[in-house]
């Protein structure tokens, strides 16, 4: 009884070998984006800022005040700022839904950045003196201690921090084709140029890990999104699609930038991968989304 037990066991075992060799593969499954996406969306005919719980989905309104509120950045706690036309910056609470003035006593600026550990504010300060002139600035949070890092011609703008909060990446230039990117050690010095063409690169944004420096770049003849290691070597082309492809945002795991694209001819936030791959849709609306924060 119990070798034909046994053989049946045998047989049995045999079929499902077989099965499981003539089956077809499952497809692997698809990466989960998780983490909170902070974003400008068209609502009711002005600019207001958005977010979206890429783990469930679920998306809210952060502002509804009148006037267009664009370039939403995040202090490390959370808490979002954004800008408005006017080049003046605020701070959301978002436990108590209110609104506070950032560096309001140092107008106009733009490009708000918070450094990683929260206890420094970089921006590019607007002079009021000079037609296209402005530099980067590194201030705390109440506008004490502030310090001018960059004193050269033309406008200096979009700084970003390393992830150890040591180094700052920015745009410099007086002029197209003059515009290239830059570091420099937070606490000032002399800046090294990390790009050197006759096109426009901008909108510089590091990598979690420190090691690579995501740009938009029309070197290819269009606005693309680029990645090169951040002593500007290897420079390589994420993006090829027509239109424009811009303001990177690295996920916080590095496995994925968020961009702003016009590709359908509405302005979405789409992902790709450091090498180029995996493309698609994150975020959409009627009216447009852009300039894509990812925590």
């Amino acid at each position: 009884m119990n070798g034909k037990r046994g053989r049946r066991e045998a047989v049995g075992a045999a079929w499902v070998m077989v099965l499981m060799l003539c089956a077809p593969a499952a497809e692997a499954a698809p990466d989960l984006l998780q983490g909170r996406l902070v974003y400008s969306r068209l609502s009711d005919g002005t600019w207001q800022i958005w977010q979206t719980d890429l783990g469930t989905g679920q998306r809210t309104q952060l502002t509804s005040s009148a006037g267009d509120k664009r370039y939403p950045s995040m202090t490390p706690d959370g808490r979002v700022t954004y800008c408005t036309n006017n080049q003046q910056c605020y701070v959301l609470d978002n436990e108590h839904g209110a609104v506070h003035p950032l560096l309001q006593e140092l107008w106009p600026l733009r490009d708000v950045a918070w450094s990683p550990d929260e206890t420094r504010v970089a921006f590019s300060k607007v002079r009021t003196d000079l037609v296209d002139s402005a530099n980067l600035w590194v201030a705390d949070p109440s506008g004490a201690a502030r310090r001018m890092l960059t004193n050269q011609a033309g406008i200096q703008y979009n700084p970003n921090w390393s992830s150890d909060g040591q180094r700052l990446a920015y745009v410099g230039g007086h002029g197209y084709g003059t515009y290239e990117i830059y570091a420099m050690d937070a606490a000032g010095g002399e800046p090294r140029q990390l790009t050197n063409n006759s096109s426009h690169e901008f909108l510089p944004a590091w990598s979690p890990d420190g090691r690579r420096i995501a740009f938009a770049s029309d070197a290819s003849g269009n606005y693309d999104i680029w990645v090169m290691a951040a002593d500007g070597s290897s420079p390589t082309q994420l993006t090829a699609a027509p239109g424009l492809d811009i303001r990177p945002a690295w996920s916080p795991d590095g496995r994925f930038i968020a961009f702003t694209t016009n590709r359908t001819g509405t302005l979405q936030i789409w992902v790709v991968r450091p090498d180029g791959t995996d493309q698609h849709v994150l975020e959409q609306a009627d009216g447009g989304v852009c300039d894509p924060v990812w925590r």
